[in-house]
């Protein structure tokens, strides 16, 4: 009870003990525990889940849900504290005085004054139920019908022990009951209040509400002193929960029901993804781990990236996790590919590692990332794109760097070629032209270069 009442305060308790002789030889039991607050039912299950207590391993889940009592079975002693009323102390409405007031006896009035007015009344709602609709009854009439009727109420039940709260006025029930009447004529209701401090009276003491529901809002965070859960609401796993999920990872085998037990454990601590991706990344590139077990936590991978979707608080932190690790989870997938010696086992680890990764593709990262994946496992290096300069192209279709004397036909330019194909030209225009076979051309541009000649 204390095991679990520290995480907030238990409604109720129930354990399965075994009664038949294979019920005895499991060597586990069963049991149902129900707190006032779900909130103090999350905590207890993310902080007990996968711990060995009392040499048993823990293993926790929703059950069903169950009727709440108004009032809890256990309740943890801090909280406790603070629903216990204070020690008297002497002084009106039992205020509190300071830790420096405790000792002074005050000399006169103005003393007496300054110390109740740094003095504090603690308000404590009454653990008797019956008590509690007698000052709500009573509550309700006071403030309908007005002061008259307390004054009345007090003259008719002066001797009732029920009634005693309306004169004891250091009393718990007394304080709790005039606390209330303030409380519902400033628009407080029955069941929401203000937990601000005020002053009654005028240079009077400070008066504390009492915490409002605090069976059933769950247990103040500041009063939870587990070291499980304070290293969990940083990211991490307690040493417990990672022994856990080492052992998980140790025993690992591509049985379906036992990758899927590793990858609940996983989604259940999702707020510690980082952790989790890390621990699994080492135990892939452990050299001496076997193929087998190789491939059951590659799968185990692929099973918790498909299942960071689902509506658990912070199971999408795995697909960033693993997506700043998978680059290097390839690289030792492609080393334990390049070192099997058969080409039977080659084949079917590599088979098996690209369907994983064609699983992935535009459901879980994109086609870019996916692509390197695949040329990280295959070996294909990314190829580099040419960055020499290009050579620029001639428009004529000739060097640039060609002399002038490569285009040369041995025909000196003079001009005598130009007025002969001139000459000839014109009279091909006029319609005169007997040569159409292009022999005389050629003649004619030999004799124009012989004249030439000639010349010379």
């Amino acid at each position: 009870m204390e095991i679990f009442g520290r995480f907030g305060p238990l409604a109720s308790i129930k354990i399965m003990w075994p009664r038949s002789d294979e019920e005895k030889a499991r060597g586990r039991n069963c049991g149902f525990v129900a707190y006032m607050a779900r909130k103090d039912g999350e905590r207890a299950l993310k902080a007990l889940n996968g711990k060995d207590i009392l040499g048993y391993e823990m293993k926790l889940g929703w059950g069903k849900s169950v009727i709440i009592p108004p009032h809890p079975i256990y309740i943890p002693p801090v909280l406790l504290d603070l629903s216990q009323p204070p020690p008297p102390s002497g002084l009106p409405f039992n205020a509190q005085p300071m830790a420096r007031d405790k000792d002074v006896l005050p000399k006169s009035q103005e003393e007496l004054n300054e110390i109740l007015s740094r003095a504090v009344v603690k308000v404590v709602i009454p653990q008797d139920r019956n008590l509690i609709m007698l000052v709500h009854r009573m509550v309700e009439f006071v403030v309908r019908e007005g002061p008259m009727f307390e004054a009345m109420i007090m003259n008719r039940e002066l001797n009732n022990p029920q009634f005693r709260f309306l004169f004891e006025n250091q009393s718990p029930a007394h304080i709790y009951y005039r606390w209330k009447v303030y409380s519902i004529l400033h628009g407080d209701s029955q069941k929401e209040w203000n937990t601000k401090e005020f002053r009654m009276f005028k240079n009077g003491s400070v008066w504390k509400p009492p915490i409002m529901n605090c069976y059933t809002n769950g247990m103040p965070d500041e009063l939870i002193k587990d070291d499980d859960m304070k290293d969990s609401s940083k990211g991490t796993l307690s040493h417990s929960q990672r022994d856990r999920l080492e052992d998980l990872i140790r025993g690992l085998t591509p049985e379906k029901t036992k990758i899927g037990e590793v990858m609940v454990f996983c989604i259940e601590h999702s707020e510690a993804a980082e952790e989790i991706a890390e621990c699994i990344t080492e135990s892939l590139s452990n050299e001496s781990t076997t193929l087998t077990k190789k491939t059951a936590r590659l799968y185990l991978v692929s099973d918790i990236l498909h299942n960071c979707q689902v509506k658990v608080n912070k199971a999408y932190f795995f697909r960033k996790a693993f997506e700043n690790r998978l680059v290097g989870i390839m690289k030792q997938v492609k080393l334990t590919y390049d070192k099997l010696e058969g080409r039977l086992q080659a084949e079917g680890f590599k088979i098996r590692v690209l369907r994983t990764l064609k699983a992935w593709e535009d459901t879980i990262y994109p086609k870019d990332f996916m692509s390197r994946l695949h040329n990280t496992f295959l070996g294909i290096e990314p190829e580099e794109p040419d960055e020499s300069p290009k050579q620029e192209e001639d428009t004529d279709g000739l060097p640039l760097d060609v002399p002038d004397s490569d285009v040369d036909d041995g025909v000196p330019v003079d001009g005598s070629a130009l007025r002969s194909a001139m000459m000839h030209y014109e009279s091909s225009a006029s319609g005169d032209d007997p040569d159409l076979d292009g022999k005389v051309l050629l003649l004619q541009r030999h004799n124009a270069v012989q004249m030439n000649e000639d010349c010379k």
